[in-house]
């Protein structure tokens, strides 16, 4: 695509790849029809294809422009640097968490559409996640050594608290599909961090296993 697009070209282009992330997280990758996306975007298929040549590339740059949303706050950055207690430090990575989960629902679906169907968008996910991955397992690997939390591998403690926070939300997603509530992000805050609280540090853990 031309590097020198008009304002009104760069419009157009965000419209289609919002228009594909809806498609593509709804139908999944083959089932979504390129006129399906351009009726979406109010354009015609001849203006999508000047801009994306292949529906591959269309899904490429949905999940790019999702994917870029994805940072961490200023407050759990600074907090991660200065390697505060755990007690203060995961229930700012649980909410970071859950505040992705609430607000980026086609991120979700975008990431089950590539997993399943396009292997090859793996190395564009590894490229916006692994720096974040990296800062949380560097900061356990630190605590750990400080002796503020267990030793235990910090990578697993990075992949398990992240992991445990996306599979029960999803799961609860599962069960209230169709109601109207939406999730208490405060409650559920706690409760993660209480869990993994009382896994991590020392005292927490000993009161759980005596």
């Amino acid at each position: 695509m031309d590097g020198n697009k008009s304002p009104k070209a760069s419009v157009t282009e965000v419209r289609l790849v919002e228009a594909a992330a809806q498609c593509f997280a709804r139908s999944g990758f083959k089932a979504t029809k390129t006129l399906e996306i351009a009726i979406l975007a109010d354009l015609n298929e001849a203006t999508l294809f000047r801009y994306f040549p292949r529906k591959i590339d269309m899904f490429f740059a949905a999940l790019d422009s999702h994917l870029s949303r994805i940072k961490l706050s200023r407050d759990l950055q600074m907090s991660l640097a200065a390697d505060e207690d755990p007690a203060v430090v995961v229930p700012k990575i649980v909410e970071f968490m859950l505040h992705i989960l609430t607000t980026q629902p086609q991120l979700r679906h975008l990431l089950h559409v590539a997993g399943f169907e396009l292997p090859e968008t793996g190395q564009m996910i590894q490229d916006h996640l692994a720096p974040i991955f990296e800062m949380l397992t560097s900061y356990f690997k630190r605590s750990a050594e400080k002796g503020n939390m267990r030793n235990v591998e910090p990578s697993l403690t990075a992949l398990g608290l992240l992991g445990a926070v996306v599979a029960h939300y999803q799961f609860r997603e599962l069960l209230t599909k169709g109601c109207c509530f939406p999730p208490d992000l405060k409650g559920a805050t706690a409760a993660y961090s209480n869990l993994w609280l009382h896994a991590l540090l020392p005292d927490l853990w000993r009161e759980t296993v005596a």
